[in-house]
């Protein structure tokens, strides 16, 4: 396979590309030239949202869709491929702005529609979804608020065929060009599935899910195969669709084929719901997820299976036999990608992004293959393709490229840049993100990142924690590490015990325990420090929601390791989760608080606020007053701490924002002072 700069230089054809880019209005010598001058400060460059996050093309191949931020709204330009020309831009206006869409056939669109609100500043989701045709014509509310037709209207319950409860799409069936596949669902958890016409809203009522809040799992064409979700105890249950189960699956109470390992599934029949037929269920915090259906009536599941990574295993629901494809002893496979012709895709992130293919002959899989051999080193997925794969879209990104839309065209063979992820960031000039792998105090491996200042040799080092602490830090792009970079100053994202994607003993290190496992950073601290890579005694800290608890904790626990710190949304009283935060409305939430965050006196040991005396470092705190993960009164009570103990420190507090901000000067502003506080306290 020819490299990417071949391949540009053998294919690219410049008209096309021009063309394009202006309908995009996307210019990379635009973007350069207003760096070049220097009008845009570091905080407007990296507080700024995303220019375009979703490119698909048409099931024929012909148009592409864009969605795309302008200053007034969310829009999306239908653009035609061939002739280069713009076909029609989508913009709703004060109606809605525009968070998704999808192609529903060659000439229609949905559109999921969300709205502004005086109350916050994040939109507002009613569940509506818009149909039009590519030129705009034909644009109808479909589904969600607002949606019920005339012959509804004046009832005061809502029946399986009413549009107007809240809608997600779950399949386009291409096979039906008249109707989509839409999950119904309300407040408490409730979830139809139906066939929702395209054209005049009519709802037709497919099937009521046995869990709440489910998952609804298709095969290629849109037929209902399974569901899963989770119980009030936290166990994830997995039921498969009796009606479109091939004749014989289940059945058997023995297992046929002796090669593989065998599995006998607890048959368990329901009365009330005879078409559901349990499969399998998983106690927390083990997890199951079915990813595909594929052909001969087998199914690709990712579960623990009495390991300690999450692997994905292949089904035999006639044979009752299930086969190991594939687990990486270090780390969870993160991602699995099914086309039309099945799963063909896994991830790995064992510090950098690793793909797996699986085999067997799958046109998505030869197109993700081929983008592999054409961006070496580079993080690629296709986004979408024609229902002929002969054209296909694919995003391309990195660690210092915030990602590029590509079009795909296998006759011409010809890879083509349309757009850019993040217009306003330089591609050029950004922080490189090397992953350093160290030993803790008492042997266990951690895996970190650390990217370093730009121009600047003995640059100061802000450690920054990430939030959950149920998730993790990845390699790529992150615009707040690219923020501080050019700012001049180091960046370290450590994974410590608690993170996930490492297995299952990491992960639930942290159950209870939420301070202690910040031990893992004071020990990655002294790491960098003792290789000479920075100087511990230049550094501060920052974080968001769990990041802000450790930005909070970890200074009253090492307040000899940071000149400085600043929590953003921070947990400060854990035993506060069980009164406020949203948390524990969720489905088993309560159960999870109980299981992962500890109550009582034990939860007192963690919480911030029962150290308040101790916080002698220089703090920032910073709110939205519309938090409900993290609530603002308990930023509010902790405050009132460090007031009575006399402590000085700095806040930022946002009227209308909730956890995190998503209103661009708010994060633009944040940054600025993020970074005037970090230079005000470091060398």
């Amino acid at each position: 396979m020819e490299n990417f700069t071949n391949i540009l230089n053998k294919y690219l054809y410049l008209l096309f590309l021009a063309s394009i880019l202006v309908l995009f209005s996307l210019s990379q010598d635009v973007s350069a030239e207003k760096y070049s001058e220097e009008t845009i400060s570091n905080a407007e460059l990296y507080g700024s949202l995303p220019d375009i996050s979703q490119v698909l093309i048409s099931p024929n191949g012909k148009y592409v869709g864009v969605r795309q931020r302008t200053e007034e709204t969310i829009i999306v330009k239908i653009i035609d491929l061939d002739k280069g020309e713009l076909v029609h831009v989508h913009n709703f206006g004060k109606k809605g702005q525009i968070v998704d869409f999808f192609w529903a056939t060659n000439e229609r669109l949905i559109f999921s529609v969300v709205r502004n609100s005086t109350r916050v500043t994040v939109l507002m989701n009613y569940g509506q979804k818009v149909a039009s045709n590519i030129d705009g014509s034909k644009t109808k509310l479909i589904a969600g608020y607002g949606s019920r037709p005339e012959s509804m209207k004046g009832r005061r319950n809502k029946s399986k065929n009413d549009p107007s409860r809240r809608a997600r799409i779950i399949h386009s069936l291409p096979k039906d060009p008249d109707h989509v596949l839409v999950n119904f669902y309300d407040n408490a958890g409730f979830s139809d599935l139906a066939k929702l016409n395209i054209f005049t809203s009519k709802v037709n009522f497919v099937a009521k899910s046995p869990v709440k809040y489910p998952n609804w799992i298709t095969d290629k064409d849109g037929n209902l195969m399974g569901v899963y979700g989770s119980t009030l105890e936290l166990d994830e249950e997995i039921f498969l669709y009796k009606p479109n189960l091939e004749e014989g699956s289940l059945e058997s109470r023995t297992c046929l084929n002796t090669e593989n390992n065998c599995y006998i599934p607890e048959i368990r029949k329901d009365n009330k719901k005879p078409e559901w037929v349990f499969f399998k269920s998983f106690s927390f915090p083990t997890t199951g997820t079915i990813v595909s259906f594929s052909k001969n009536n087998k199914i690709l599941v990712t579960e623990y299976m009495e390991q300690n990574t999450l692997g994905i295993y292949e089904y035999d629901l006639k044979q009752n036999s299930y086969e190991l494809l594939y687990r990486n002893d270090k780390v969870d496979v993160s991602c699995c990608r099914s086309s039309k012709d099945g799963a063909y895709k896994l991830t790995t992130n064992d510090g950098l992004p690793e793909t797996l293919f699986l085999e067997g002959k799958n046109r998505a899989k030869d197109i993700e293959v081929q983008l592999v051999n054409a961006f070496p080193g580079m993080q690629t997925s296709l986004t979408s393709a024609s229902r002929d794969y002969k054209r296909s879209v694919a995003w391309v990104g990195s660690d210092t490229n915030p990602g590029m839309y590509y079009i795909v065209d296998q006759e011409t063979g010809k890879i083509t840049p349309i757009g850019r992820y993040w217009s306003k960031t330089s591609y050029d000039d950004l922080a490189k993100m090397e992953v350093i792998n160290y030993k803790a105090s008492d042997g266990y491996s951690i895996q970190s990142y650390f990217t370093k200042a730009k121009n600047l040799k003995e640059a100061p080092t802000i450690v920054m924690p990430h939030g959950g602490p149920w998730a993790r830090d990845y390699w790529g792009f992150r615009p707040e590490v690219q923020f501080l970079a050019a700012e001049g100053f180091n960046v370290l994202q450590i994974n410590i015990r608690g993170s996930s994607g490492y297995g299952l003993s990491h992960m639930e290190s942290v159950y209870g325990n939420f301070a202690e496992v910040l031990n893992d950073m004071f020990d990655g601290i002294e790491h960098y420090h003792e290789e000479g890579i920075f100087d511990k005694s230049n550094i501060c800290i920052y974080g968001g929601s769990y990041g802000g608890y450790a930005a909070t904790q970890g200074p009253m626990m090492r307040p000899d390791l940071f000149k400085c710190a600043v929590s953003e949304a921070g947990l400060y009283d854990i035993n506060a989760q069980y009164k406020s935060g949203d948390i524990r409305w969720q489905r088993g939430g309560k159960t999870f608080l109980k299981k992962t965050f500890g109550d009582g006196k034990g939860a007192e040991l963690m919480s911030p606020i029962n150290y308040a005396n101790k916080l002698k470092t220089p703090y920032f705190l910073i709110h939205g007053e519309m938090d409900i993960r993290t609530p603002y009164k308990e930023a509010v009570s902790f405050m009132k701490k460090l007031d009575k103990y006399g402590i000085e420190y700095e806040k930022m507090i946002i009227e209308k924002e909730t956890h995190g901000f998503s209103k661009e000067e708010n994060r633009i502003e944040k940054l600025k002072r993020v970074s005037n506080f970090f230079k005000k306290y470091l060398n």
